[in-house]
C-alpha cells in the first residue's frame, strides 16, 4: 500500500501544478486525479489510427454528450451490422480518459473516439490519414456556466468556491483544459491540416435535423429520410433525458458524478448567472482574444 503512495506523490512531484486538481502541460491542464500524466500523453501521439475512424473533439462542456449521440445513431443506421448495445460512453470512448473506460480496447471498424486535446497533442495519424473529426462549438458564456456547475458534479474537479472566482479561472484559462479562446483558435488555424466539419451547438437547437443532414454528407452516410428522422428524435435533448445509454446514468450511480448531468440544454442560460460587469469583463477578454477569428457565437435564442 505504502509502496503505491510513495509513487503517487512522487509523480506528483514533476508535475506542473495549477493547483491540487490540475496540472499543466503543453499549455494545457490536465486532471491530476486521473491516471494520465505526461509521459501517457505524449504516448497517445503514436496510437494507431484507422482510416474509417472518427474523432468528436471539443472543448469541454460543449455539447459533447449530445454529439457523441448523434454520431452513435448515424453509425448504427448506417452500419446496422457493427451496432453494439453499450453505453455511448464505451461506444465512443474517451481517448485521453482513464477514469471510466479502455479507449484501446478491440473495436470494429468505423470506430468513433471523443476527446478534448487540442491539434498537436491528437495522435499523429489523425492528420497524416485526413480522418474525419468533428468538431462542436459553444458560444463560451454557457460553456462557462455549464462548466462551473459540472465542477460542482464531477469528483475529479475541484468544486468551485464561488461563481465570480470560477469566472475568473475561466478567463485566465486556469480550469479544465485550459483557455476555451486557445481551443478554438488552435482548431480554426489548423483546419486547413485536418479533415474537419465545425458544427455550431446553437445551431443544433435551432435546426437539429439540418445540422444531422450536413453531418451525414461531410461523414459520406448516404441515409434515408427516415433514418435521419429516427436519429433526430433519438438525439433531442428529451428523449436523451430519459435514455440510460445516453446520459450517463451510470455515473452518478457510481458516484463519479454527484448529480444529474444534462441540466438545460438552452442557450443564453449565462443570462440568469453573469453580472453586469462580469458580462462586460467577459466582452472584453473576448473581443481582444478572439478579434482575428471569423467565428460569430449565438449567445441566446429567443423562444
Amino acid at each position: 500500500m505504502h509502496s503505491r503512495v510513495h509513487l503517487v506523490l512522487a509523480s506528483m512531484d514533476s508535475l506542473d501544478l495549477v493547483s491540487p486538481y490540475l496540472f499543466k502541460y503543453k499549455r494545457r491542464n490536465f486532471l491530476v486525479k486521473d491516471e494520465l500524466r505526461p509521459t501517457g500523453l505524449d504516448a497517445l501521439q503514436h496510437f494507431e489510427i484507422r482510416p474509417t475512424d472518427i474523432f468528436l473533439v471539443t472543448y469541454p462542456k460543449s455539447g459533447t454528450i449530445w454529439m457523441q449521440q448523434i454520431l452513435v445513431q448515424i453509425m448504427d443506421a448506417a452500419h446496422p451490422e457493427s451496432a453494439e448495445d453499450a453505453t455511448n460512453r464505451s461506444r465512443v470512448p474517451w481517448l485521453e480518459g482513464r477514469t471510466a473506460d479502455n479507449p484501446f480496447r478491440e473495436r470494429t471498424d468505423p470506430r468513433i473516439f471523443r476527446s478534448h486535446l487540442p491539434p498537436d497533442m491528437l495522435p499523429q495519424g489523425v492528420k497524416a490519414k485526413q480522418i474525419k473529426v468533428v468538431y462542436v462549438w459553444r458560444n463560451p458564456k454557457d460553456v462557462l456556466v455549464s462548466l462551473y456547475h459540472f465542477a460542482h458534479s464531477w469528483v475529479l474537479l475541484e468544486t468551485p468556491q464561488s461563481f465570480e472566482d470560477f469566472f475568473q479561472q475561466f478567463l485566465a484559462g486556469k480550469v479544465y483544459m485550459g483557455s476555451w479562446f486557445d481551443h478554438i483558435r488552435d482548431y480554426h488555424n489548423t483546419r486547413d491540416q485536418l479533415n474537419i466539419c465545425f458544427v455550431q451547438y446553437e445551431n443544433m437547437l435551432k435546426d437539429l435535423r439540418g445540422e444531422v443532414v450536413k453531418l451525414c454528407a461531410f461523414l459520406g452516410k448516404d441515409l434515408t429520410d427516415e433514418a435521419i428522422d429516427h436519429v433526430v428524435e433519438m438525439s433531442t435533448f428529451e428523449s436523451m433525458k430519459t435514455n440510460p445509454k445516453a446520459n450517463y446514468k451510470d455515473l452518478v450511480e457510481t458516484n463519479t458524478y454527484k448529480k444529474k448531468t444534462m441540466r438545460k440544454g438552452i442557450a443564453g442560460d449565462w443570462k440568469n448567472v453573469f453580472t453586469v460587469a462580469q458580462n462586460e469583463d467577459f466582452d472584453n477578454v473576448f473581443k481582444e482574444k478572439m478579434s482575428n477569428l471569423p467565428l460569430t457565437c449565438i449567445w441566446e435564442i429567443k423562444e
